[in-house]
């Protein structure tokens, strides 16, 4: 509320919203994107207390037809100053999209040539709400220079982790991806979501025909190059969207959920898996009835594998191996109407994990 109270109204000088989650800094859509399902506060999850009812049509799958997102809520402050914070020990705030978004507004700030008037505070080892020592001289310098009048004061803050294991390295997380398209009116990510953690989102271009009620299946393939041990490989929480469009203008999203299951790959076998055909049936893992949309044309599809939080049916999200030193390999497709039939694959990805 502290936010929304900076950005729509103009006497405030100097907004501090403290302790960022879902519905204050975090963009919604970044949030649903990266996070396993349900482990975060998301659209769906939120308390309706604070947010109208009618938001809700924005839940789920549906989160991209959002018109507005909450960088853009924090942007909204300029010219004037704005600090905010979050706290890495609580996982449902959804501290890295609240990084995302924070540089994002950053991106705006600088643009107007006011970067000192926004800074971020994304620290951890405190309690819900509360603040650390060391994160008082940044609230400080904001007052002394916002309010107190004090242009000396240094407010260039942006702190975030840096020290893993105990934490995420932010210093890797890919937040350009979000806004490498801006000014381009083209809006799409250039690359996929690939952290190092097992999680990923991988998308590609192609145009397919949906008619009204056809199956639209769904699946993926892994392989590991020649050379590695007997290795399991798991995935849990994964799934498939597609944006619909019709012949009368509207259109939806269409989800395809991909069960939780492994594989068992022999030592030395670099073949694919569960096939290298994609017209077996054991590559299409997943399968969905299309709505009725006369006309319909899928443009591009999005492979989506973050798990489902916070338990997971094979102990973590997304792809989990038993070899993080050898690659592990991935491609996904998507099939029309066609039954199996057709479905070219998108490119390769290599999962990264921690080395």
């Amino acid at each position: 509320m502290a936010l929304f109270a900076g950005a729509l109204d103009e006497r405030v000088a100097l907004t501090i919203a403290q302790e960022n989650g879902g519905g204050g800094a975090p963009a919604w859509r970044v949030t649903d994107e990266i996070e396993a399902d349900h482990a975060s506060e998301d659209i769906a999850r939120t308390d309706y207390n604070w947010f109208a009812s009618p938001m809700r049509q924005f839940s789920g799958v549906n989160r991209y037809k959002m018109p507005t997102d909450h960088h853009e809520l924090m942007a909204l402050v300029a010219p004037r100053a704005l600090l905010e914070t979050g706290n890495t020990d609580f996982y449902w705030l959804s501290n890295r999209s609240n990084y995302v978004s924070a540089r994002a507004t950053q991106r705006v700030y600088n643009a107007f040539g006011i970067g000192d008037r926004f800074g971020f505070y994304i620290d951890g080892a405190h309690n819900h709400c509360a603040t650390l020592p060391a994160e008082a001289p940044a609230v400080a310098a904001f007052v002394d220079k916002f309010m107190v009048g004090d242009a000396a004061a240094n407010t260039d803050v942006e702190v975030f982790p840096t020290n893993p294991p105990l934490t995420y390295d932010y210093t890797k997380l890919d937040y350009v991806r979000w806004t490498a398209w801006w000014g381009t009116n083209d809006p799409k990510f250039p690359n996929d979501w690939n952290p190092g953690d097992g999680t990923v989102v991988l998308g590609m271009t192609r145009p397919m025909t949906v008619d009204s009620g056809a199956t639209v299946l769904g699946g993926y393939d892994l392989y590991m190059p020649d050379g590695h041990p007997a290795t399991t490989v798991s995935l849990a929480g994964a799934s498939m969207n597609t944006d619909v469009y019709c012949a009368d203008g509207t259109s939806y999203t269409l989800n395809i959920h991909l069960p939780d299951q492994f594989y068992s790959i022999p030592a030395n076998d670099d073949s694919w898996f569960p096939s290298p055909n994609q017209k077996s049936p054991s590559v299409w893992q997943g399968s969905a009835t299309a709505a009725v949309c006369p006309g319909g044309v899928a443009k591009n599809a999005f492979f989506s594998a973050l798990g489902e939080g916070p338990a997971f049916t094979f102990g973590g999200p997304g792809f989990r191996t038993t070899d993080t030193t050898d690659p592990l390999n991935v491609r996904f497709h998507c099939d029309a109407g066609n039954n199996g039939a057709g479905g070219s694959w998108s490119p390769t990805t290599i999962v990264n994990y921690p080395q």
